[in-house]
């Protein structure tokens, strides 16, 4: 017999280990990621929903007859010419689903907006709605922030 056949090869070892090795790396690394959560994103529905949601809120308040219907045209745009602006906020918040909060934003003419009415803090995502209201010679804006309970759907 040959001497060479019979003899180990030290390469061959080497090999051997190499592939071991990289064996448990790709294993380890392939591991990882699968672990890694990545979330799901937010559907345009749920933006959708929390639009509609505001936007019914300023319906209903400015479907609502003004109690002076010759100098204000709903009674939205004669309770901020009044200067009721927590009432006009808190009327709009309360006419958000239960499964709905929000904050309710005002600014007179080129003001800056301030919140006013019940307020809370956010929990998650917002979405916020704006609308302009014109009365006796000045223009409000009025935005709500809007948000699920609990920060998701």
């Amino acid at each position: 017999m040959n001497q060479r056949q019979l003899s180990p090869n030290p390469l061959a070892q080497v090999h051997v280990l190499e592939m071991l090795t990289l064996f448990w790396l790709f294993f380890m690394s392939a591991t990882f990621i699968l672990q890694l959560e990545i979330p799901d994103p937010v559907s345009a529905s749920s933006d959708g929903q929390l639009q509609l949601a505001a936007e019914d809120a300023f319906i209903q308040q400015m479907g609502v007859e003004a109690d002076d219907p010759i100098n204000h045209p709903n009674q939205l745009a004669e309770s901020l010419s009044a200067g009721d602006l927590d009432g006009t906020c808190n009327e709009l918040l309360q006419g958000l689903p239960g499964q709905v909060q929000g904050n309710c934003w005002v600014a007179k003419n080129e003001g800056d907006l301030a919140r006013y009415g019940q307020g809370s803090t956010p929990d998650g995502r917002t979405l916020s709605v704006h609308k302009l209201v014109g009365d006796t010679g000045d223009v409000w804006t009025i935005s709500l922030q809007v948000w699920y309970v609990g920060g998701g759907v």
